[in-house]
């Protein structure tokens, strides 16, 4: 019976599989973050992170087992540390802005990742970017102050942190691409869940809460959906096409609001949903228009027979 459900769920077209598998990892990502807002009213970020890269290390073990010592062998430790150090700031100044800010505001704020990566890559990594992607990224920049709305409410100290945890997990991300072509997956994955324990260690136990019965086993589920949702991630860019199913992702931004609306009693304003609007259109435009760069680069290099980079 299982073989035969395979099969026919292996007829779908790939994109819509994709499309199922991203919308489902959006789902655990933003229940993920949906019980770690609850925890936050008693639990540090510190200790959230901590427990949530130990609940991964332990996720590990099997594949440890199986690897060998080989996993633990990086060429590139320099940067795998830089990319631990950046991912655990990033993720426990998430953790921090949880506490205080709407899950949907979150969410829509972290969607500028993108943004935040091709200033980076024109920085440090001597990207050429044309008007257009200059141009929406000022509009979703302009998004993140209509969600903000600093002239009405006043810049306030959560959400400065969120967005500083977002540049943060954008340098992590250009880390991750250097050491994605120089160690092997489970490397680069098992040495940033490592560092960022580090990173947690010692601030956690400064403020270290005992976690009740029932909040352990939240905080297992917590790191479970963290799991589960990158891996749906995964299955949904081998199953279709990066721009077909990175739509599915913004999916995370309406279960946000259902998890605001049904576990916290907050419901979204104007300025939330319009300020959404805008962030998702500006980053989905980036994503398509790197797409088609490096779709036309490819078709040159093919032309000409030639590799760019030798």
């Amino acid at each position: 019976m299982f073989a035969a459900l395979q099969a026919r769920w292996l007829q779908v077209p790939g994109n819509l599989r994709g499309g199922l598998w991203m919308a489902t990892g959006a789902m655990a990502m933003a229940g993920a973050m949906a019980i770690a807002k609850w925890l936050s009213t008693d639990i540090h970020a510190f200790e959230l992170n901590f427990f949530r890269c130990i609940f991964g290390l332990v996720a590990m073990i099997p594949l440890l087992m199986k690897k060998g010592p080989s996993i633990l062998r990086s060429k590139c430790p320099g940067i795998q540390l830089g990319r631990g150090i950046l991912g655990g700031i990033g993720q426990i100044c998430v953790y921090y802005a949880l506490a205080y800010l709407p899950l949907a505001v979150v969410i829509a704020i972290t969607f500028t990742r993108p943004l935040f990566l091709v200033v980076l890559a024109v920085l440090f990594l001597g990207e050429i970017v044309r008007w257009r992607r200059w141009s929406a990224i000022i509009i979703g920049f302009v998004g993140v102050l209509i969600v903000a709305r600093p002239v009405i409410d006043g810049v306030s100290l959560p959400l400065m942190v969120l967005v500083f945890s977002t540049l943060c997990h954008a340098s992590a991300h250009v880390f991750l691409k250097k050491a994605s072509g120089i160690d092997e997956p489970a490397t680069v994955v098992f040495y940033y869940l490592l560092i960022s324990t580090l990173v947690s260690a010692v601030p956690t136990f400064m403020v270290w809460t005992t976690p009740t019965a029932e909040q352990f086993g939240w905080l297992v589920l917590t790191g479970l959906l963290y799991v589960i949702g990158q891996s749906m991630i995964a299955l949904a860019f081998r199953a279709g096409e990066a721009t077909a199913i990175m739509p599915f992702d913004y999916m995370r931004l309406l279960y946000g609001i259902i998890f605001d609306i049904v576990l916290f009693t907050i419901f979204p304003d104007v300025w939330t949903l319009v300020g959404s609007i805008v962030i998702i259109g500006s980053t989905l435009y980036v994503a398509r228009r790197q797409v088609r760069i490096r779709s036309e680069t490819a078709e040159q290099t093919a032309k000409s027979g030639s590799d760019p980079l030798l």
